[in-house]
């Protein structure tokens, strides 16, 4: 940023000027810019002062702060609008401003959430609703050392990065596997204490295979006074699944529909894949 000239100067130039010579000699006898003394006999001509303007400092703010309003209004309509269509939302109102802009307004909003929560719409149906509040009212006799939550995930062998970074005019990357690929599924459970009875099976899991699981890697696992949570899923309701583990001693619950993601601990599910994406 180029520093203000000295007032001294700048009352020289307008003394020069208020001595009949023009602008453009003033500057050329000072050394100065043409349109520097313009401006400078311009503003001491309509406000009197000699003293420059502030420099510098957030001259972009005022325009997104005075559509702060609306975009929270859109935000609040549609809680899982783009960056990209608040942006054309604004352009239709005929103000232009940068993505840039948008985001920096938002995260300064006592009104705005970074992170949004998405819950099914079933959970709103009456018969669903019941079994959610059944399914709360049973958690509170509940032990946590007790649990065991049960879920599985997947890789496939033709899993790969779907973005990346590479010069200009080059493509990124290796070539990837065509979408033919073999599928590997990992089931485990999940107490308080870790991770326990894991298996990998080649293939994806239905119902015999989620028995043959429970027979001989689950069960030997637990304890009398467990707990075991499943997901919503058919595999898991077999009558065999639920006498296996009732055999020996635990119980054995079904979360309920549209469970949110709170109830079912998936945090090995992001590691896991992301390991198995280079194999």
């Amino acid at each position: 940023m180029v520093p203000d000239l000295s007032i001294d100067l700048r009352k020289h130039v307008l003394a020069a000027v208020a001595g009949r010579m023009s602008c453009r000699e003033a500057a050329a006898h000072f050394r100065v810019g043409v349109s520097s003394a313009i401006r400078w006999v311009a503003q001491a001509r309509r406000t009197g002062e000699v003293t420059p303007k502030p420099q510098g400092g957030d001259r972009r703010s005022r325009a997104i702060e005075g559509q702060a309003e609306r975009i929270l209004a859109l935000i609040a309509t549609k809680p899982d609008n783009t960056l990209e269509e608040l942006k054309a939302a604004l352009a239709a109102d005929g103000h232009t401003l940068q993505r840039l802009r948008i985001v920096t307004l938002l995260p300064a909003s006592e009104d705005h959430a970074q992170k949004k929560t998405v819950y099914a719409t079933e959970q709103e149906r009456p018969d669903v609703l019941k079994k959610r509040e059944e399914w709360s009212d049973g958690q509170i006799g509940l032990d946590p050392a007790r649990l065991i939550f049960i879920d599985e995930t997947w890789a496939s062998t033709n899993m790969a990065r779907m973005r990346g970074r590479a010069p200009r005019g080059h493509r990124c990357g290796p070539p990837s596997r065509t979408a033919v690929g073999r599928r590997t599924t990992f089931v485990a459970g999940l107490r308080l204490s870790g991770m326990v009875a894991p298996m990998v099976l080649d293939g994806p899991i239905n119902g015999l295979a989620f028995q043959a699981y429970v027979d001989q890697v689950l069960v030997p696992e637990l304890r009398e006074g467990d707990v075991v949570v499943m997901d919503n899923l058919g595999s898991h309701k077999g009558a065999g699944v639920r006498a296996a583990i009732e055999a020996t001693g635990a119980s054995s619950f079904i979360s309920r529909p549209t469970a949110p993601i709170s109830i079912r601990s998936r945090t090995p599910s992001p590691n896991s894949k992301r390991c198995c994406a280079p194999l």
